[in-house]
């Protein structure tokens, strides 16, 4: 009886150590031609987080899972956007202490290829202003008082066209077209679960 109960204890400290070791999110949205996009990132204590994207279909409301190249599943997805003929911005970036230059892929989902566009010195930005061809990014940086100033800093991006136009702030956590919408839902940076609506479908996912 005793091995039992120490079994039993020892067996829930191992849960409650799973539990706060280790953590499932989602990072951002961004909406394509026929489905949505969510970046996804798993991290376990003491280890570099893995990543990939979760990709949801407006009509059929289905899940697939879209792998990364195998140099950016250690990095954060912080920013999806869609573009003509089926084409998929994908920028990464490792989020932790200071970070690193964003690095910004193309990824076709039609022929399922990746390709390297761009990278920028731009170490932390939220504020992105979308051309058809270009992104603007807003980035915090420090002058020579050691003053925090803003500095826009354009990213050309000649093999996307994209689609939605204007300002937008990162990351996304809401996003719709038409009768589509989808949502992240719990707390800022740590969302668990992703609400899509199609007309009168709806359906929750989780990452």
């Amino acid at each position: 009886m005793k091995s039992v109960f120490l079994i039993l204890i020892w067996s829930s400290l191992l849960v409650c150590f799973s539990t706060f070791a280790e953590s499932t999110v989602f990072t951002t949205l961004g909406l394509g031609d026929k489905s949505v996009f969510a970046g996804i990132k798993k991290q376990v204590k003491g280890m570099e987080p893995e990543t990939y994207i979760l990709e949801v279909s407006f009509k059929a409301l289905s899940q697939s899972k879209l792998d990364l190249p195998k140099e950016l599943i250690h990095r954060e997805v912080v920013g999806l956007y869609g573009a003509e003929k089926g084409k998929l911005l994908v920028i990464t970036q490792r989020t932790v202490e200071q970070g690193d230059r964003p690095e910004f892929h193309l990824y076709n989902t039609q022929s399922k290829e990746w390709k390297k566009l761009a990278e920028s010195d731009c170490l932390s930005f939220s504020q992105v202003k979308v051309e058809k061809s270009a992104l603007h990014l807003t980035c915090l940086e420090h002058d020579k008082k050691g003053d925090e100033i803003e500095v826009i800093k354009k990213v050309d991006l000649p093999e996307m066209k994209f689609k939605v136009l204007g300002e937008t702030t990162l990351p996304l956590k809401r996003v719709e077209r038409d009768a589509f919408k989808a949502e992240l839902l719990g707390e800022v940076f740590e969302w668990q679960e992703l609400k899509v609506h199609y007309q009168k479908k709806e359906k929750t996912f989780r990452p």
